[in-house]
């Protein structure tokens, strides 16, 4: 651990000395370099004002042979030019070099437009692979391009410096790096010897020797890491032994609740068949209740049903005795009105047997028509609805089938039903209506009952599934219609029954799968 840490530190340390002495030549060579080309420029420009102020006259006169004495004059006294190639606008170029002087007979076209336009300089190569430096520019008089004049130097002065100043950089490199990584490799191990004693303490510790310590001396944050680290294992020390205490205690208290559990669970079965037998009477009489609001609600449908037909067949009976006062009872009317009261009588027996249908109690699962299931409960409701106004729409298609006990999925239909009759009767509605529709979506049966009654009060739409809720007058409801309701739905038929406020009203939707 001491080695590694030792060797991570150093290495940061002179990889970041070697990447400031790498930065560092990368920055100041490009300004060396700079800095000589300048003095190189600064030579050419000054050597073309002198050729051009003094070949002038010769020039306009095409005194050439002025102009290449003085050249090669100028060729002698300056070692370091190579060539001067003079390209007048209209004429033939002239080359002048230090063993000698020719006209360039092969470019008689006119010179280079980009060196009659403005100077030019830098360092070029050759076909041959030398490397030049090259100075162009315009030759002016009185304002007016005559032709240009280009220089070739050699650049041996040029790369004898760069070569030294590579040279330079690599000792101040190597002496940057002999006088200051010893400083690292003590400031390194300065750094990391006390760090590798605490790790060392750490790890005697993290194996349960809490008598390690440290002692480093130091007044820096590395001193307070020491003490605070004996610190922690004087906590930990202390920690232990009070949890040995506790192990001790609990290991008391645990032999007593074992004792107690034992005792439990010896219990238990009896305990267990208790609270069953408890939950199963508690069923009962939930379903016990719910049947019998069901029935209230029958029985009030069926007198709801029955009025209408009991008072034609008083208006029958009525008829019959005053025809028979008045002597005008013939065999004609007796027949008519007998078939009548026989009709009448034979509606209220259907009513009924419809009834009895409903309650008649199912044990098995099976396939049934929703459509007539749907007008079975809806029927059934028909004498109340009539007898307060409520209007009813049915809508579903003939062909849907439901899987279940089709009695106690008609419950359920005319919970919702009565529900939603009690609803727009409370809000006292101009036009109560009751929207009941059934649409098949793929393999799963939507079925919606929707009113006009005002919807229900967020604040106990959560709340009106649970048994006992009920937002009706004591008396006149129990609480247990949507609960048992919403248990056929979800336990029995393995759908979904929600509600949720509509545009005018509740609206309860039950979701099923398909038969």
């Amino acid at each position: 651990m001491k080695n590694r840490i030792f060797l991570r530190v150093f290495g940061v340390f002179g990889s970041l000395l070697l990447v400031m002495t790498v930065l560092y030549g990368f920055l100041i060579i490009p300004l060396q370099q700079e800095s000589l080309l300048k003095v190189m420029y600064s030579q050419a420009a000054t050597v073309s004002r002198s050729i051009i102020q003094a070949c002038s006259d010769a020039m306009l006169t095409d005194d050439f042979g002025f102009v290449v004495e003085h050249n090669l004059q100028v060729l002698q006294n300056n070692k370091s030019i190579e060539s001067v190639v003079i390209f007048p606008k209209r004429g033939t170029p002239m080359r002048i070099e230090p063993k000698g002087w020719d006209m360039q007979e092969g470019q008689r076209e006119a010179a280079p437009a980009a060196i009659l336009d403005h100077e030019a300089y830098g360092i070029f190569t050759d076909p041959a692979g030398q490397r030049h430096y090259r100075y162009s520019t315009p030759i002016r008089f009185s304002g007016v391009v005559w032709g240009a004049i280009q220089m070739d130097f050699n650049t041996d002065e040029y790369n004898t410096s760069i070569t030294e100043m590579y040279r330079k950089m690599l000792y101040i490199s190597l002496l940057v790096l002999v006088a200051v990584l010893p400083v690292g490799y003590f400031f390194a191990l300065w750094l990391t010897r006390p760090i590798a004693t605490i790790s060392e303490a750490a790890s005697r510790v993290a194996t349960g020797d809490l008598g390690a310590r440290v002692d480093i001396r130091r007044n820096d944050e590395i001193g307070q890491l020491s003490n605070s680290f004996n610190q922690m294992v004087d906590a930990l020390q202390q920690s232990r032994d009070r949890l040995q205490d506790s192990n001790q205690e609990l290991e008391r208290k645990v032999a007593e609740r074992t004792s107690e559990l034992d005792e439990l669970n010896r219990t238990l079965d009896h305990r267990v068949r208790d609270e069953i037998a408890k939950r199963k009477q508690q069923e009962s009489l939930l379903i016990h209740q719910s049947r019998l609001a069901a029935m209230g609600e029958m029985i009030g449908a069926i007198a709801h049903q029955w009025r209408q037909p009991l008072n034609a067949l008083s208006l029958v009976m009525q008829n019959m005795r005053m025809q028979h006062a008045m002597g005008t009872l013939t065999d004609q009317s007796m027949v008519r009105m007998q078939r009548k009261s026989n009709e009448l009588v034979e509606r209220m027996s259907s009513t009924i047997d419809e009834f009895r249908n409903f309650f008649k109690p199912g044990k098995h699962a099976e396939a049934f028509k929703l459509a007539q299931a749907m007008r079975s409960s809806a029927d059934i409701m028909e004498g109340v609805f009539k007898n307060h106004a409520v209007t009813l729409d049915l809508e579903c298609d003939e062909s849907l089938e439901l899987l279940g006990v089709q009695g106690e999925f008609s419950q359920v239909v005319l919970n919702l039903l009565s529900n939603a009759k009690d609803a727009v009767l409370a809000s006292k509605q101009g036009q109560p209506h009751i929207l009941m529709r059934a649409q098949g979506l793929g393999d799963r049966i939507q079925i919606s009952v929707e009113d006009n009654g005002g919807g229900i009060d967020p604040d106990i739409l959560d709340k009106i599934f649970e048994p006992y809720f009920t937002t009706k007058e004591e008396g006149k409801g129990t609480g247990i219609g949507l609960y048992m309701s919403k248990m056929i739905v979800e336990n029995n038929m393995n759908g979904r029954l929600r509600v949720a406020n509509g545009a005018e009203g509740a609206c309860f939707t039950i979701d099923l799968p398909a038969a």
